[in-house]
């Protein structure tokens, strides 16, 4: 009887160690295929890089927490170290959250604000049109306003004029527009486009190239045992890469030396495949200057970061952070830039 209690036991023992052994590896397994998804950006798997980097490292710290008395703790702690890499190199949030503590350059921003080299740009999604979204944005003092989900018009003049009065101008279409603090010249507004496109002109001289944009917007579909819920974030991904070349093809004339500004509502993650054409020409300002929490959707739970602003490489961004809004579910992005790269 003794012997048959004591088999059972060590049965039971067997199978405890076991499971925890596997959820180690298994712990490891994901971590690898986590990052290489996030590396190489396959269309099929879509959906699973437009989870937040850093909400993968739940699953992940978990299944080690599991692993850790049942397997060989070196195993464990090697487990345990692959994902306190993944969040440093992956999770964006770990720079800029670290950035914050630091003081930004706002000496020479001011500096080179006042020698007419720097400017501000707001982004924003205004939430099917609002007009009262002049409250959040008055209060950075923009010089350009990057819009999405647009006021009309007439709202919008109303709003141009209220922050810079006779020396502001815009360009507006059903969905994307652009005021700024001096002249807009239109480049390229047709109705139903995803994008419009500007010559800026400041009062202080300096002239950029600026597009407002919004993206298809993102699969509302959480039934991932599905093919249709893979299929669909597929297309998506394939029409956000389309919608991406467009704008490409429209600044493929804008010559290298003028600065250039594209930003807006992206309805994807900044490092997403579709964006990939993007780096040919600019670079998204928040990954090097980026500080605290930089997600903007959705205003009261911000958990991913589809408003952007990208800039060419003459163009140096000092601080880009999201902000919270009053009257918008989307939080807007504030990105100070000085002319001339580092």
């Amino acid at each position: 009887m003794e012997q048959e209690t004591s088999a059972s036991a060590e049965k039971r023992r067997v199978r405890r160690v076991f499971r925890r052994r596997a959820a180690a590896v298994a712990s490891a397994a994901l971590c690898v295929g986590i990052w290489l998804c996030y590396l190489r950006q396959p269309d099929w798997l879509a959906p699973v890089t437009l989870v937040p980097a850093g909400l993968w490292l739940v699953p992940g710290l978990a299944l080690t927490a599991l692993g850790y008395n049942g397997f060989p703790r070196r195993w464990s702690m090697a487990a345990a170290a692959l994902w306190v890499a993944y969040a440093v190199v992956m999770v964006e949030e770990s720079h800029s959250l670290a950035r914050s503590v630091v003081r930004p350059a706002a000496a020479d921003w001011e500096a080179a604000r006042r020698g007419g080299r720097a400017l501000r740009v707001v982004s924003l999604n205004c939430g099917a049109g609002n007009p009262r979204v002049v409250e959040d944005l008055a209060a950075w003092q923009p010089d350009i306003i990057l819009l999405q989900e647009s006021p009309g018009r007439e709202q919008l003049e109303e709003i141009a004029d209220s922050l810079f009065a006779a020396d502001g101008s815009l360009v507006w279409s059903s969905d994307t527009s652009i005021i700024a603090h001096g002249h807009v010249r239109p480049r390229s507004v047709r109705r139903g486009l995803h994008f419009v496109q500007a010559e800026v002109e400041l009062p202080t001289g300096v002239r950029a190239e600026v597009i407002s944009l919004r993206l298809s917007p993102p699969v509302f579909r959480l039934d991932f045992w599905r093919r249709g819920f893979w299929t669909d974030h597929h297309d998506n991904r394939v029409r956000h890469r389309q919608q991406i070349q467009a704008i490409m093809r429209r600044i493929a004339s804008v010559a290298p030396s003028t600065p250039l500004i594209v930003g807006g509502d992206f309805n994807a993650p900044p490092h997403d495949g579709a964006l990939v054409s993007m780096r040919e020409r600019l670079r998204e300002t928040f990954r090097g200057a980026g500080r605290g929490w930089g997600n903007t959707g959705t205003n009261s739970l911000p958990l991913f970061r589809v408003d952007q602003v990208w800039a060419s490489p003459n163009l140096r961004a000092v601080s880009v952070a999201a902000r919270k809004t009053l009257h918008s579910d989307h939080r807007l992005v504030v990105c100070d830039l000085i002319l001339g790269s580092r």
